[in-house]
Order: structure tokens, then sequence, then C-alpha cells
């Protein structure tokens, strides 16, 4: 008896020092992948705000295959990661140019198609690479500049900055553009794919989405190319490199995916505007409201509450969110209602197996790039560009699928988790209709400041200076874009 109660009185005392000195949860580490639009700023920022010893962001990766231009990006990251006192990220950039044309993958290059094919849909000037790497003119106006600097032929590439981060140990990656950085880093670094938890991706389009207030923009066609394009299928960020999502959607690696069909449920609509105006705590809540004003006022048309949505902060909302469910193993999410579909990415167009000049991984080849089948899925007419007259049809939409997240069934089928749809707010109180909007404004519009772009008053060491208290912005971005169309000038 004696035995026994000692017995139990260690178990016991054995039990308290375990509640006592419990183990630390490690964060979650997390790589992003980013081409450095507008509303990937506004992902980054909101992420950055988390708490470091929940969610860890290890590395970005900056992939220049679709809006962006690679000093542009990296610098704009940079200065981004100054301001939020993160300079330990390490930043790598990748873009066009990594796959010999013997199909021999380059280790530093991030391209699957090559010769830019995807990014000419992109225009060079406004409303394109111009607007995007400037951010309208406002970065250099209100983004406080950090002290890394892109080099060019030095900065450190996509590939080498993914693979230092995944082999140091398990992460989740966030991809906010073409996956073309991912999907040559996994065809590269087989051996790593183990270490990858999960991706989260922003991107593609399964299924129409119409609504009542829905615009002709955002109701019929499935995809959102720009409106001379002869794609109804396709969603940008998978059209950049359609065969690079088929390559990461086929990894193996489980794959959570916000497309359109979610995102367009969440617009960045007035009343969430007129509440982020109003909450202004944060430097860097100032810089995120004053960028999409500015792209606001210069929306080429008067539907911008409608048709600018919050795509990549709402994909980082829903990946974190879902983290989170996960370690509660409540499996629910906050943000979006999820389903699991039965998808794939079409790469070609039928009929499979042709030979007309379109197609970089079997055209001119006796042996296809990446070990494609001749007559395969991949083997069709590839879209040639913006006005393909493959893919005209007369008096009716284009037939060309680029690009396009299809449901599908047999063995191109690969089960996804898909956001369908974006959660309406529980609280009653709010005017914001959706859970994520007011979570974002409680996250990048409060809580600590950035360390820098503060103003600090010190009537004793100080000097008079002029405070900007308002600015005309679509003046201000015509003029700026007038200033960098001239040949002698830089946009940098």
């Amino acid at each position: 008896m004696m035995f026994g109660r000692v017995l139990w009185m260690l178990t016991v005392i054995g039990c308290f020092r375990v509640l006592l000195n419990p183990v630390e949860a490690q964060p979650r580490r997390i790589l992003v992948d980013t081409d450095v639009d507008t509303d990937d700023v506004l992902a980054l920022l909101y992420l950055l705000k988390q708490s470091k010893t929940e969610f860890d962001l290890t590395a970005i990766s900056v992939n220049v295959n679709g809006w962006s231009d690679a000093g542009h990006a990296v610098n704009y990251v940079y200065d981004i990661l100054a301001m939020m006192d993160r300079n330990d990220i390490p930043v790598g950039v990748g873009g066009e140019g990594g796959i010999l044309p013997n199909g021999t993958i380059l280790p530093n290059g991030d391209s699957t198609a090559g010769g830019c094919r995807y990014k000419q849909a992109v225009p060079p000037g406004q409303h394109g690479h111009l607007d995007i790497n400037t951010n309208y003119g406002v970065r250099r106006a209100l983004l406080p500049q950090g002290d890394r600097k892109y080099v060019p032929l030095q900065q450190p590439t996509a590939q080498q900055v993914m693979k230092d981060a995944i082999s140091a140990g398990p992460i989740t990656v966030l991809n906010m553009g073409t996956h073309s950085n991912l999907a040559v880093f996994l065809m590269t670094n087989p051996s790593l794919k183990k270490n990858i938890e999960h991706i989260y991706a922003m991107g593609g389009a399964v299924r129409s989405t119409c609504s009542e207030n829905a615009t002709s923009v955002l109701c019929g066609d499935i995809g959102n190319l720009f409106r001379q394009d002869i794609n109804p299928y396709a969603e940008f960020n998978i059209f950049g490199d359609p065969f690079a999502a088929y390559t990461v959607l086929h990894s193996g690696i489980p794959v959570t995916l916000v497309p359109l069909d979610a995102t367009r449920t969440i617009p960045l609509d007035e009343p969430f505007f007129k509440a982020f105006e109003q909450k202004q705590d944060t430097y860097e809540a100032q810089y995120s409201f004053q960028s999409l004003k500015m792209v606001r006022d210069t929306w080429p048309n008067d539907e911008f509450y409608k048709q600018f949505c919050m795509w990549d902060s709402f994909m980082v909302g829903v990946a974190l969110s879902q983290m989170r469910s996960s370690e509660r193993d409540d499996k629910e999410n906050e943000f979006a209602k999820l389903e699991y579909m039965n998808l794939t990415v079409i790469t070609s167009n039928r009929p499979y197996g042709i030979s007309d000049g379109s197609n970089p991984l079997i055209d001119g080849r006796l042996i296809p790039k990446f070990g494609v089948q001749k007559n395969g899925v991949h083997s069709g007419h590839v879209q040639m560009g913006m006005e393909d007259p493959f893919c005209l049809v007369k008096e009716g939409k284009g037939k060309c699928q680029d690009g396009y997240t299809k449901e599908t069934t047999g063995a191109e089928a690969v089960t996804v988790l898909v956001a369908t749809e974006a959660k309406r707010d529980h609280d009653s109180n709010s005017t914001r209709v959706k859970d994520f909007y007011d979570n974002f404004l409680d996250v990048v519009a409060v809580g600590d400041v950035s360390v820098i772009g503060q103003l600090l008053v010190d009537e004793h060491q100080s000097k008079m200076v002029k405070i900007l208290s308002s600015v005309n912005p679509k003046a201000y971005h015509e003029e700026f874009a007038n200033i960098l169309g001239e040949q002698k000038q830089s946009a940098s």
C-alpha cells in the first residue's frame, strides 16, 4: 500500500511538473512569394503585424513574371521591412530566363514558359508596370526608405532564399502571384518538398460568380483577364504561368486555394474604405490607406468599390485562421467558407498533340520539356498573346482556357481545399458585412506603431518645416506619370 501511495504521489507531482513547465509552442515559419502589387503590400503589412511568436515571416521571394520589375519590387519590399523593423528577413528575386531551350532548369531561374509570354498581358505604362513599380507615385513620397538596396547581379536569387528557408525546417508557403518561383524550386529540390507543410495561394477562378450587385466585369466570365483578352476562364496569377501552377497543384503538398470565387465576395467596399479612413493610428495604416486612395482616384471607371477586392490580404487572413484552427483541431475557418474540390490547371487547349509553333514544351523537340507527354494535356495550342486568332470565336467569347483552374475528374483531378465565400460579420453593430473587414482594421490600423516614419515634435532641438496637409492624388499621379514618360527620366 505504501509503495502504491508513493507511486501515486510521484505521478501527481510529475503531472504538476508538466503543467508548470509547459513546452513553448514554436511559431509557424512562413515563406511569402509575391509580385508586390498594391494588394500584396496590404497583405504583407497585415502579416508583419501578427505576433512573431505565433507567425514568423522567415523569407520573401519576389516574382517578376507579373506586375513588377525586379529592382523596383525588391527595393519596395526592403523599405516595407525597414519600416516594420524586420531587416532580418532575406529577400530573393526571380525572373525570366531560368530554363534553357533544351529544358534544363537553371538553379536561379524562375519561369517555365520563357520569353515573357504571359507577362506581356501587363501594360508597361499607366494601369500597369509604371503604376505598380512606383505605387502610383505614393511609394517615394510617403514610404520611408531603408538601408538595403537592390544591386543587379548581386541580389540573392529567389531560389537560394527559398532553399535556405525551406531546408531549415517545416514551413508554410503563402503564394501571392504566379507560381513560377515555387514550381522551379519543387522541380529542382524534390528532396525538400517534405518540409513544406502547406501551400496557400490567392489565384484561380473555378466557378462563375454573379450577385445582385455584380457588374458586367464581375459577372459572366469566370476569370478576370483584361477586356481585350480572349480567354474568359483564367485568373491572372495562374495565367501568368499555367504550367507552374499545374506543377504546384499536382506536387502532393496540401494546397488551400483562395480564388476569385471567394475574393469577389469581399470587395473593398465604401463602408470599409470610410472605416479605414477613420482608423489611422499607425504609420502603416496611413501608408496603406493613401495607397488605396490613390488606386481609387485613378481607377479607370466609377466601380472601384465593386471591382477592387481584398485579394491577397484575404488569402493571408484565411491562411492564418486555418493554421490557428488546426492547432485547436476544430477545422473551422474564421473568415471563409471552405470546400474540397477536384481541380486541375489547364495549360494548353484542345486538340492535343498538334504542333503549330505555339507550345514551348512540345514544338520542335524530340523530347518535350519536363517529361510531358507529346499527346497529353500539355501538348495543345498555347495562347500566343492577347489577340491570338486561334482563341477567337465569331460573335462569342474566346475559347482559350490557359490558366483555368477547372473542376475535373479522373487522373488529372487533385483534391484541393477551396475558399468559396467570405463569411459575414457576426457583429450586428458593425457597419461592415464581412468578418475579415474588422479583423484587417484591428490588425493594421491599431496596435504597435512601426519604428520608422514617426514625426517627433521637439521644441528645443527641431527646426521649422512645412507639413503637407492635403494632396490632389489624381493630379499628382498624372503629373508623375508624365514625368516618368520622358525618355531621360527613370522610374526608380
